[in-house]
């Protein structure tokens, strides 16, 4: 019987037909189509994209100096990015506020004009929200992480469509619906990723269009697949690259573009929020950025170690909106665009190993986020590219081992380095409470790190759920228009997600009969922490619960499922390359 306190076994089809599986394989791999590579960069975010184009900026300015220094040329490589997105930033979410040193220093003859930002920002507040209210943070008391000042607003959408553009023009080779789900190996090397067959039915058997996936063989891979990435997740188990490490810890990030009439906020203007809706146990806070005068991105950001039961990441977010500060805002608007992702919020201490012979990870596949900047691009793409250095060097020298591509000390040695280790200890801070996390996090910013002491760490999200006891708690009724408040089942509508429906469903569940447990002991969270309503309640003609339905369809590939479920019972895989949200401004 399945241990459900086993770390999830990325590679075991627990639901499907086994000997179908075995057959396609056995099948597929006799007409599998074989694509060498010099470098393989698997998601296409902006940390592997910058690697890219770090990586190819680097080789042909060698190779225009080279005869020069009476070296030989380096042979022109073959770089190749591939994501299982339909269109490049398909599936990219973030805020975004963006500290844009990362990208003077990979594309230096651009200025701030030309690169794909919204607009700077102008001015900002913080608020504290109550109930009803709120009250402003005076300037001098907010910390000088959450100043703003010569940073940028965007879209992560448009940024990695324009990074994918650059790095075209490099002669990068950028694929989409690629959904690569397998390393290949070389003994204890990575050789490059498997991309999953197309056109399988529930079952896992070929149906009509079947194609086998191509392998794809390269001599470096770089793994850039953004938050808790399907195969940098294998890669992390199967090296144990995260046994020195923190457990990671995470965030979920819910957020919609909202029309709204022009006059009510102006150009660049940031809100941060603390408080309201969220209890005095639970970190998290909102965010409001006039992307445009009559855009705004609005999100709420959930610490995932919260503790309530009954808490509804969607139910959250509609109270959110609610507040009397926010509604009379977005009075009279409409929302064009709704998606949920995750975030690694563990900081410095949970970051893993980096790097094994023939594979590197970067940026939050690599956990490169600092929480207590509310900031990760700059991260992600400054680990690129130092990866891209360490690849360079690895080509000139064909050793391609763990030693040679491991950028983690020339990170700890530069700025990136400095400035998670300065945050070291925030996220920790707040895991017992709001109002002891600020006492904390206040010593944590004027000692540089150093106070509170040590290496704090925090037990993984699932464990801190309590046990539900009693009723559900009554809340605030939220009535939705559908046009500015949505339920969830109109947000995701916003999303654009799709999957065929009768491909095997990705998001599954181990063991059906612990979900039975799971009600009992939890009230089956996963129809709240789910902010896609993926997982449903099953009902008898009595009225006793019988189990959840899974509508993966919905799907946001957040991952919460996997993060939060108490049980450990709910996995989440790849769908076929091109499902999923159809981001487009996010």
């Amino acid at each position: 019987m399945l241990d459900l306190c086993e770390k999830p076994d990325y590679k075991s089809p627990f639901d499907l037909n086994l000997a179908a599986v075995e057959f396609v394989k056995k099948m597929s791999d006799s007409q599998r189509e074989t694509m060498e590579v010099d470098a393989l960069f698997v998601g296409a975010g902006v940390g592997n994209l910058a690697a890219a184009y770090a990586l190819k900026s680097k080789i042909d300015a060698y190779n225009r100096t080279a005869e020069q220094r009476g070296e030989p040329p380096l042979r022109d490589p073959l770089l190749l990015a591939i994501d299982k997105c339909a269109q490049v930033g398909g599936h990219a979410l973030s805020g975004a506020i963006v500290d844009a040193g990362s990208f003077r220093t990979l594309f230096p003859d651009v200025g701030d004009s030309d690169l794909p930002f919204l607009s700077p920002v102008t001015d900002e507040s913080v608020r504290w929200l109550f109930r009803s209210g709120s009250l402003a943070i005076p300037g001098a008391l907010v910390p000088g992480e959450l100043h703003n000042a010569g940073c940028y607003l965007a879209s992560i959408c448009d940024i990695s469509r324009w990074m994918a553009e650059k790095c075209g023009e490099l002669g990068v080779e950028v694929y989409t619906e690629f959904a690569a789900n397998e390393l290949i190996r070389d003994g204890n090397a990575i050789a490059g990723a498997r991309i999953a067959d197309k056109r399988l039915d529930a079952m896992g058997n070929p149906a009509d269009g079947y194609t086998p996936g191509m392998d794809i063989l390269a001599k470096v891979t770089v793994l850039g697949e953004g938050t808790r990435g399907f195969l940098s997740q294998q890669l992390i188990g199967d090296f144990k690259l995260d046994a020195e490490s923190n457990p990671q810890v995470w965030g979920l990030g819910i957020k919609e573009l909202i029309e709204i009439p022009a006059g009510r906020i102006a150009q660049g203007s940031v809100i941060h929020t603390m408080g309201y809706p969220l209890d005095w146990s639970t970190y998290g806070g909102g965010f409001i950025y006039a992307l445009s005068d009559t855009l705004l991105g609005l999100g709420l950001a959930i610490a995932l170690d919260y503790r309530n039961p009954w808490l509804s990441t969607h139910g959250a977010f509609l109270e959110y909106k609610s507040h009397p500060m926010i509604a009379k805002l977005i009075q009279g608007g409409k929302v064009v665009e709704y998606g949920a992702k995750s975030l690694p919020e563990g900081g410095y201490f949970a970051l893993p190993q980096l790097a094994v012979d023939g594979a590197v990870l970067v940026g939050d596949s690599a956990g490169m986020i600092n929480c207590m900047r509310l900031k990760g691009i700059h991260l992600a793409i400054q680990s690129g590219m130092l990866a891209a250095e360490r690849i360079f060097q690895a080509m000139r020298s064909n050793n391609f081992t763990r030693a040679a591509l491991d950028y983690r000390p020339d990170f700890e040695a530069g700025w990136a380095g400095d400035e998670m280790r300065r945050a070291r200890n925030f996220r920790q801070s707040f895991h017992r409470g709001l109002i002891p996390g600020l006492f904390a996090a206040g010593l944590h910013r004027i000692s540089g790190g150093k106070l509170p002491g040590g290496r704090k760490s925090l037990p993984p999200d699932y464990v801190a759920l309590r046990k539900a006891t009693g009723p559900e708690p009554r809340k605030r009724p939220v009535s939705c228009d559908q046009e500015l408040m949505l339920d969830i089942e109109t947000d995701v509508f916003a999303s654009g997600t799709i999957h065929r429906e009768d491909q095997a469903p990705h998001c599954r569940i181990v063991n059906p009969h612990a979900c039975i447990q799971c009600e009992a002991d939890y009230a089956a969270p996963c129809t709240r922490f789910c902010p896609a309503k993926v997982y449903e309640e099953k009902r008898d003609a009595a009225g006793n619960f019988s189990g959840i339905h899974v509508s993966f369809s919905n799907c946001l590939h957040c991952k919460t499922c996997e993060i939060k479920d108490p049980l450990r019972n709910l996995r989440w895989f790849l769908p076929e390359g091109g499902d999923g949200p159809k981001y487009r401004r996010m």
